[in-house]
């Protein structure tokens, strides 16, 4: 039995990676398995971090060139992987393949598999927005994919609602579990490793400033962060200044219709909030996407902090995964449009107001824990200034105990369902 665990991007690496440990653990010693770890490459330069904190090497790499061009980059990028993807299960035959979520290496995994009668395994399936262009493309690709897969995982009840009424409506002839989140699995057994006593940070705290060529030092700022604002204001602040973490990087956010881009109504909402003298214990750690796109429209936020002298924001270039979830754990609360940290940071007890017109994860949004701010100006600020200012609000946020997006447990149920169907299809 060959079985192929497939990633391409950083989201998919960490949520890949509990069902191939497990698989491994479980099956490395069976003569009749063969476990296999592929890299599309999709995300060349973000994934060598993960590579050496999850000690994973993988055993075929493709080689996928990036064109640059932003008008006809998806396609070729699409295509590229659909090609290299037929090329390598046309030589070595898996019997199954799993992939991740929505990513264009996803989809053309799924399809280069099914276009050779391979099965195909879909962790994180059922996901829906129902509409097409947000979150763009990957509402489309995982709808293909769903329709592929013979096993479809779904990460929280909403989607395996989907699931099932499109097996009705398309008469799939697929199985649908519902799991819980890997993302859980990856947090929870990372959280393990980091809090150990051994545990080496040399390797990972250390990130550089977006703008500058300086080395950010993570644990100082974390641990020196100290409160000068009247202690009325916020009774728990006196031990440190809060941070308000922050990330965008989607597409439909850079560029709209009109030309404009919606990440200016962020950037203008941290502004006002930068102005407002009665709110000066907070600061904000901007994390500045690799995307030339977006790190140009942060840089209007950076020249503004440089010309009037505001040191209250610092911007940072993408950091490795352990660094980044005691960012996260260290944050007053989280601006986002990832899908990742909507499901992460509940985990972590942290308030999250999505940068978004729709979301798919709605198990947070439907317990309170997570907050669909969409992405005009004011909106945004007055969402931002009423987690700062109302303690209320913001208990309400993080008291509920519940864990929306899964146990800890979610690959065991994964790797144990698809042995179980491979043990019978054979």
């Amino acid at each position: 039995m060959k079985i192929f665990c497939i990633i391409g991007t950083r989201p998919e690496f960490i949520k890949m990676f509990p069902v191939f440990w497990t698989l491994k653990k479980k099956y490395q010693d069976d003569p009749k398995t063969e476990i296999k770890w592929i890299n599309t490459s999709q995300h060349k330069d973000l994934l060598e971090d993960l590579e050496g904190f999850f000690e994973i090497k993988a055993d075929f790499n493709f080689n996928v060139p990036d064109t640059g061009n932003s008008n006809t980059r998806l396609g070729n990028l699409s295509s590229e992987i659909l090609k290299q993807a037929t090329e390598l299960f046309n030589k070595e035959k898996p019997d199954l393949i799993f992939v991740q979520g929505d990513t264009l290496s996803t989809q053309s995994c799924a399809l280069a598999a099914f276009y050779q009668k391979i099965k195909v395994a879909h962790i994180e399936a059922g996901l829906r927005t129902r509409d097409i262009h947000n979150p763009f493309p990957e509402e489309l690709s995982r709808r293909i994919i769903s329709q592929i897969a013979v096993l479809n995982f779904s990460p929280e009840l909403k989607a395996q609602e989907n699931l099932d009424l499109e097996k009705k409506l398309f008469k799939n002839k697929s199985y649908n579990f519902y799991t819980g989140n890997t993302v859980i699995d990856c947090l929870t057994y990372s959280l393990k490793r980091i809090e150990k006593e051994d545990f080496n940070w040399h390797n990972f705290n250390y990130i550089d400033e977006a703008y500058c060529a300086t080395k950010f030092d993570l644990d100082n700022y974390i641990t020196n962060l100290k409160y000068e604002a009247p202690h009325d204001l916020h009774p728990d602040s006196h031990h440190k200044k809060k941070y308000i973490l922050v990330t965008a990087h989607r597409r439909e956010n850079i560029i709209t219709e009109d030309g404009s881009t919606k990440l200016d109504n962020l950037i203008n909402a941290i502004k006002r909030l930068l102005e407002n003298k009665f709110i000066q214990d907070i600061e904000f750690v901007v994390m500045v996407h690799k995307n030339p796109q977006v790190k140009e429209i942060f840089e209007k936020l950076y020249k503004y902090c440089q010309e009037h002298r505001l040191n209250r924001v610092k911007f940072l270039d993408g950091t490795s995964y352990p660094a980044f979830l005691k960012l996260m754990a260290n944050s007053h609360f989280i601006v986002t449009d990832s899908g990742g940290i909507q499901e992460e940071a509940p985990y972590l007890k942290k308030p999250v107001l999505i940068f978004r017109e729709h979301t798919e994860r709605i198990a947070g949004l439907e317990l309170g824990l997570t907050k669909l701010v969409g992405t005009k100006e004011a909106l945004i600020h007055g969402e931002m200034l009423d987690l700062i200012s109302n303690e209320k609000k913001y208990q309400s946020m993080i008291e509920t105990g519940l864990q929306p997006y899964g146990d800890g447990l979610s690959a065991s149920r994964i790797v144990d369902s698809t042995m179980l169907y491979l043990q019978k299809s054979t």
